[in-house]
């Protein structure tokens, strides 16, 4: 085994308080609040990555440019604004109304997330489920 794999191993039974020095001394910075596994992940690539050269230029001018990490904000949608949507054999018609509440049989959604949830019993991003965001 070389060199890089020993640490890798030496990482990976490594207690989590063992992993949060490690972190501190090669960050210079608290850990995130994380699970111990991924931090012992996250110094192994930092590990990998160092013997390799780092993340080369172009990689980062990729990374950079691509929102990596940012989900694209749902578009704003005017108060009168007026959704449709087909669910569970039923259509759903929604008003939207200021400061992103909605209208929906009678009742006042803070948001299309919370309204998509009141539909489906379950989490569903408002815009994706109504089709304002792809």
């Amino acid at each position: 085994m070389g060199e890089v794999e020993t640490q890798v191993a030496a990482l990976a039974a490594m207690k989590p308080t063992q992993l949060k020095m490690e972190w501190q001394r090669a960050h210079g910075a608290v850990p995130p609040p994380v699970a111990a596994s991924l931090l012992a992940r996250a110094l192994a690539h930092d590990l990998q990555s160092a013997v390799q050269g780092g993340t080369g230029e172009k990689m980062r001018q990729r990374l950079r440019g691509s929102g990596a990490g940012r989900a694209a904000p749902a578009p704003a949608l005017a108060a009168g604004t007026q959704l449709v949507r087909e669910w569970g054999r039923e259509s759903h018609h929604v008003l939207m109304e200021e400061k992103g509440r909605c209208s929906y049989r009678g009742q006042t959604f803070a948001s299309l997330s919370a309204l998509a949830r009141h539909i489906t019993g379950a989490h569903w991003s408002g815009p994706r489920f109504f089709g304002v965001k792809p």
